[in-house]
Formats: C-alpha cells, sequence, structure tokens
C-alpha cells in the first residue's frame, strides 16, 4: 500500500510540473504575439547612392567627411555615457571604416547633416556593426516597417544578452533581478506544492482519473507540434528553393553584364580601331539589372534560414538598385578617363558576382539549394 502511495505521488509531481511548464510557456507565447501586433510597416524614403573617398568618425555614428557630417542611419548615440565609453565608440566606428572609401544610400539631407546608410570597402552595414558591438541603440522611427528592421532589432537584443558595450550595466541588473524573481517562484512552488500534498490524499482517485486525460492531451500536444515543425520546414525549403533560384538568375545577368563590358574594355585598347564612343558617344549602365521580387515578398521569412545566411542576403540585396544610374561617355571624353570608368564598373559587378557565388554555396552547403529541394 506504502509503495503505490509513493507511485501515485510520484505521478501527481510530475502532472504538476507539466501544468507549471505549460503555464509559463502560455504567457511567454502571450507576450511574444503582444509585441508582434505592436510592429506596423512603414514608408521607406526614397534613396540615392553616393561614394566617399575618405571620412572619420566623430562619435558612435557621425562621419565627417570635410564639411559634411554623415549621421549613420537607423541608430542612435547614447550620450550620458562616460567620456571612455565615448571615445571606444568611436574608436570602435573608425576601425569599421578603416580609412577606406564608403558607400552610402542618402536617407535626408538638412544643410551639412546627412542621413544615410553606409557600408564600407567590405560590404559591411556601419550602423548595423555598432548595434552589434553595443555602443548604439535601434533608431526605431528610422527602422519602422523597413526590411531592415528585424535584422537590427535582433542584433540589439544579441548585444544586450551579450552584455556589450552598453548593456553591460543593465544586463548585470537585469541578472540581479532574474535571480531574486526565480528563488521567489521557487518559494512560491515549494508552498502550493506543500498545500497541494495535504489535499492529495482526498483527491488522488480523483486525480489519477483526470491524469490519463492530461497524458492523452499531451500526446495530441506533441503530435501537433511535429506536424507543425514539418510544415515550416516545408515552407522554409518553399523560400530557400525561391531564392536560390532568384540568386541563380542573378548570376547569370551579372555574368553577362561582364561579358559586355570587358568586350568593351578590351575594344578600347585596340590601337588600329578607335572607340566606338568616340565616333557617336556611348552610354554605360553602372550596375546590371538585378531581379530582387522572392526577396521582397520573403523579407518576414528570412529568419527561417538562420541569421548569419539571412544577414548575407539582406546586404546582398541592399546593393541592388531598383533604377541603375547611367554614365554618359561623350566623343570629346579622354580614352584613360573611359577606360576608368568601365573598370570601375567591371569591378563592382564582379564583387555582387562573387557575393552571390558565395550566397550559393551557402545555401547548397545547408541542402536548401532549388535543386536539392526539387
Amino acid at each position: 500500500m506504502a509503495g503505490a502511495m509513493i507511485s501515485i505521488q510520484r505521478l501527481f509531481f510530475s502532472f504538476f510540473k507539466t501544468l507549471a511548464v505549460f503555464f509559463v510557456l502560455t504567457v511567454f507565447m502571450g507576450a511574444s504575439a503582444l509585441n508582434a501586433q505592436e510592429l506596423g510597416q512603414g514608408d521607406a524614403a526614397p534613396s540615392r547612392f553616393f561614394k566617399v573617398e575618405q571620412v572619420r568618425a566623430a562619435d558612435a555614428s557621425v562621419l565627417v567627411s570635410g564639411k559634411n557630417k554623415i549621421h549613420l542611419w537607423g541608430v542612435q548615440s547614447i550620450d550620458y555615457m562616460p567620456a571612455a565609453f565615448q571615445l571606444r565608440a568611436r574608436t570602435s566606428l573608425d576601425n569599421a571604416v578603416g580609412g577606406g572609401k564608403v558607400e552610402c544610400e542618402r536617407k535626408s539631407k538638412s544643410g551639412d547633416d546627412i542621413i544615410a546608410q553606409c557600408v564600407n570597402r567590405n560590404d559591411e552595414d556601419l550602423a548595423l556593426y555598432m548595434i552589434q558591438t553595443g555602443y548604439v541603440s535601434v533608431n526605431r522611427v528610422h527602422v519602422y516597417g523597413t526590411v531592415f528592421e528585424k535584422a537590427y532589432i535582433d542584433a540589439e537584443i544579441k548585444a544586450q544578452n551579450q552584455g556589450a558595450g552598453i548593456w553591460a550595466g543593465p544586463r548585470s541588473a537585469g541578472g540581479s533581478a532574474s535571480q531574486s524573481s526565480s528563488n521567489m517562484m521557487l518559494s512560491f512552488s515549494f508552498i502550493l506544492f506543500i498545500f497541494i500534498i495535504a489535499a492529495f490524499s482526498a483527491l488522488s482517485v480523483i486525480i489519477m482519473r483526470g491524469f490519463q486525460k492530461v497524458m492523452q492531451a499531451q500526446r495530441e500536444s506533441l503530435d501537433f507540434m511535429a506536424r507543425e515543425r514539418k510544415l515550416r520546414e516545408k515552407e522554409r525549403r518553399i523560400v530557400a528553393s525561391m531564392l536560390d533560384s532568384e540568386l541563380k538568375a542573378n548570376k547569370t545577368k551579372i555574368e553577362a553584364y561582364l561579358i559586355v563590358y570587358d568586350e568593351m574594355l578590351k575594344s578600347m585598347s585596340d590601337p588600329d580601331r578607335p572607340p566606338k564612343y568616340q565616333k557617336t558617344g556611348d552610354i554605360i549602365q553602372k550596375q546590371p539589372v538585378l531581379g530582387r521580387m522572392v526577396f521582397d515578398r520573403n523579407t518576414d521569412k528570412l529568419d527561417m534560414l538562420g541569421a548569419e545566411l539571412a544577414s548575407k542576403l539582406i546586404h546582398f540585396y541592399a546593393r541592388i538598385k531598383s533604377n541603375p544610374e547611367y554614365e554618359n561617355l561623350e566623343p570629346d571624353m579622354n580614352l584613360e578617363q573611359a577606360r576608368q570608368s568601365l573598370e570601375s564598373v567591371i569591378q563592382g559587378a564582379q564583387r555582387m558576382n562573387e557575393t552571390v557565388e558565395e550566397l550559393l554555396n551557402d545555401f547548397n552547403d545547408i541542402g536548401l539549394s532549388a535543386a536539392m529541394s526539387a
């Protein structure tokens, strides 16, 4: 009889733990859903691309070039931090720039002040880098409803969890509060468990009958979760396959673009035949026209592919311009100047081709290429 009572008590304790876990999960999922409902969609301001040959960091979110001050789009500095912290933040941004040129997409301008999204010579988003190092926070007004919103906010949350930069103090305080809350929860659970054990002798028969129903509900819940995982994995493969196909199509366009302009550059080196542009003039398209329809329609599903691959995709598609710029080669233009213009666009296309090749290899390495999905 004593053995039977002990077995019943163990079964009840397992049942109580299951209900507690289910309650915590329900509260967490409800909070997550509420946060998700608060997010909206906004309109991105028209952009204008430009290059700056030499820039220096003025603080954690501002670059200076001559009289111009370039404020990094999507971030904001923490002005109340100590001077030593401000210097480390400025040094971090200077190191990211590396003394080289940066390419920017202007969001707005007022006098000598420009708000722009900039990348360094390694195509690394400077604002995202400063968020990841914890020296700035996300400007929610800038990123709201844009394709970069999730990547920037995820980077800020990761910096908080790692206690980087400005988040070192809050994280420590949060840990103490979490420990205190955990101790309080354990005390409450222990007291509640004592009361339940006291009442268990009278209610054991009823609980045992209901225990089978609970187990059945758990099995059904597990089956549902398994089906949901399968559906999510299927959706992940479909999205990956479409993105892989779009990247392959873009790679073909880039290679065709390179062939055309390589031939044009070679023709300028022929001493026996004057270049075509010197007769009738010519036009250089500064970037190949690439597709981005699949990416734009699935920005909310990029997290399925993993944070690293999603970040690479965002950086690549951020460089694709909806309306590529053109440069006129006038008949009286110096031959060396024309060659330099061609070499510049060819080098840019080659970098994009290398990036696409790397992305396609990443899809293939994780088994999500279009060929594997088929």
